[in-house]
């Protein structure tokens, strides 16, 4: 991420100050005991912050255990707050990320997203499966959605690189035969960026430094309108916002994971398709017109 990030929407709807003191203890839950990265803004311009200075001199990695000094930040200019995917004290990874980011077709298509929903149904679908049922979809304030679900205990990259490919492989088996992800489907991008290469994710509600919207968790992305990441609507909708992040309150016992992982790497391609035997077993076809349905969510799309 460069020093220096710009363009930027100059200003959210509600004052920082007044945003962070009404959400931050909801947010706390995300930052205690991570080490955590600021985005600074002053005037028109935007900085990455990633140590403070101590009072002996010495940078240290920014922690932020309480909303007193979530708030202390803020006052100096924070506007976008980032955790990391693992503990201050550990570099295993105890949060499980898969990101769907969508391309500019997707984002303007009548049915962009239609496609998105689908596609992170099918994710949530994998994440249940391995036992990750504590699970939660939050938009990342811009271009995208984060299927995040808790770890019970930190899982080495060695395991969760693997397990993006599978998650990327069932959605590709999954939704191939759809008209819909067969048009527009490579205009979205699946993979796990966040959780693998930049080892922090913006915390739900955290405010995007360029956009100025809010990380907000969703019941379903189909249903999903720019309006709700508005700082104003998110304060309105809060106790919404609560229940939603409620699953990521409960962290998720990690023995089905490393069980489907480890079948992966063996090349125990029958676990493909039994995730992919669940998947469809969801999806009620419908007459000659084929129209699908998935999981009662509404979610229509050709066949």
């Amino acid at each position: 991420m460069p020093r220096r990030l710009v363009p930027m929407v100059p200003k959210s709807s509600v004052r920082p100050l007044k945003y962070y003191d009404i959400v931050g203890d909801l947010m706390i839950n995300f930052l205690a005991n991570r080490r955590a990265a600021i985005i600074r803004q002053v005037n028109d311009s935007a900085t990455l912050i990633t140590r403070a200075k101590h009072e002996d001199g010495s940078k240290l990695p920014i922690i932020i255990n309480n909303k007193d000094e979530l708030i202390r930040y803020v006052k100096a200019g924070g506007i976008d707050f980032m955790a990391s995917v693992s503990t201050a004290l550990s570099k295993g990874i105890d949060i499980a990320i898969i990101d769907v980011k969508g391309g500019k077709k997707v984002w303007i298509l009548d049915r962009g997203l239609e496609l998105m929903d689908l596609i992170v149904t099918v994710i949530r679908v994998v994440f249940e499966y391995v036992g990750l049922v504590n699970n939660a979809v939050i938009f990342d304030g811009m271009n995208g959605f984060k299927v995040i679900a808790p770890l019970s205990r930190e899982v080495s990259d060695d395991y969760m690189r693997p397990f993006v490919n599978l998650v990327g492989e069932v959605v590709n088996r999954s939704l191939k035969s759809f008209d819909l992800f067969q048009a527009y489907g490579n205009d979205v991008i699946i993979g796990g960026n966040t959780m693998l290469k930049v080892k922090m994710y913006r915390v739900p509600l955290s405010l995007h430094w360029s956009t100025k919207l809010s990380a907000i968790p969703l019941a379903r992305v189909y249903d999903f309108l720019t309006l709700y990441a508005d700082p104003s609507n998110v304060i309105r909708r809060l106790e919404t916002n609560r229940k939603l992040l409620e699953p990521l309150f409960n962290k998720n016992p990690i023995d089905s994971l490393l069980d489907a992982v480890n079948r992966w790497v063996n090349n125990d391609y029958t676990l493909i398709y039994h995730i992919k035997g669940v998947i469809r077993s969801r999806i009620k076809y419908g007459d000659a017109d084929a129209k699908l349905e998935i999981d009662g969510e509404n979610l229509k799309t050709e066949y």
